[in-house]
């Protein structure tokens, strides 16, 4: 059996040819030069900027934007809402993909419609239905309140199947930041797993989450100082195809994090799980530029979703 250490690991990522790391972002000439100033040391206001430049990027874009349900109840507490972005191509029944937004455990809502509609918007003109879901946050939902949320967001669409017009046995999961720990703890922890796993989810994409050494903050806010609650200690379970995402200019750990979790699941698997690194984005314009004329990622997304769908 072949094993790969993690400082091997690091190497073969590292020695990749120039061409697997080519960039699109000379599409959007001006975000890339704001990013390259700062790279991954960035402040809040460095953010604010690159947020106002994608935003006139996704109006010059003008992709065509479908129909689209707000503040849908997937549950009884106020932030257990959803947004459904229904396929464009209404006539095909659909796969579906549930994005679960970042914001350290204690933040962030799908409300920012301009940046986040604009993930879900690229796939429903690729004809997918998307989900666009609040959860429970932190400090007052602690672990595994999060990963319980998406088995929620799950239940809920299988439920509502045939009038979304959705294929509920190809459904997908797509996580950022906080939000990928808890795809990632759905994802392996088969106690939080819908229907004991007969739950129709076809593969999950993790981009830049935390699944092993979280913070001190994060540890109090969510975790409750139990580390053996980080996604990582439950990569014994079940096997869902997975696409495990960063960014150049993501903060080293967030690199080293995606690093740990491919070794322990190429040791594990004896297959490593499909992973790319985003050149020219950070972690915040990984995001920003989906439905831009920017496509660093969205495309490798949306080739593992149909490579991995049920036909």
């Amino acid at each position: 059996m072949m094993k790969y250490t993690f400082k091997a690991l690091l190497v073969i990522i590292l020695l990749l040819p120039s061409s697997y790391l080519l960039a699109t972002t000379e599409k959007t000439p001006i975000s890339k030069q704001v990013i390259d100033e700062f790279k991954s040391n960035f402040s809040g206001n460095d953010i604010g900027k690159l947020r106002a430049i994608y935003k006139n990027y996704l109006i010059q874009a003008n992709y065509p934007i479908g129909d689209i349900d707000r503040d849908v109840s997937y549950a009884n507490h106020p932030l257990q809402k959803l947004d459904i972005h229904y396929n464009q191509s209404k006539s095909v029944m659909s796969p579906v993909i549930i994005f679960i937004h970042g914001g350290a455990f204690v933040r962030g809502d799908k409300s920012d419609h301009v940046i986040f509609d604009n993930v879900l918007n690229y796939f429903t003109r690729n004809g997918i239905t998307g989900i666009n879901a609040n959860y429970r946050l932190a400090p007052d939902y602690k672990w595994p309140s999060g990963s319980q949320d998406v088995a929620k967001i799950i239940k809920w669409v299988r439920a509502n199947a045939k009038s979304l017009n959705i294929d509920q046995n190809n459904i997908f999961l797509m996580g950022h930041s906080a939000g990928a720990a808890h795809v990632a703890t759905y994802s392996f922890n088969e106690k939080l797993q819908v229907d004991n796993g007969n739950d129709g989810i076809k593969g999950s994409i993790l981009l830049s989450g935390i699944y092993s050494n979280v913070s001190n903050t994060s540890k109090e806010n969510y975790y409750g100082f139990d580390k053996n609650n980080t996604p990582i200690n439950f990569i014994d379970g079940r096997s869902i195809p997975l696409f495990i995402i960063d960014a150049e200019f993501d903060k080293t750990s967030t690199q080293m994090e995606a690093i740990e979790l491919i070794s322990k699941l190429c040791e594990r698997q004896e297959k490593c799980p499909n992973h790319k690194q985003i050149p020219g984005h950070n972690h915040y314009s990984m995001m920003y530029h989906f439905n831009t004329h920017d496509d660093s990622i969205a495309h490798d997304i949306l080739d593992f979703i149909n490579n991995k769908k049920t036909h």
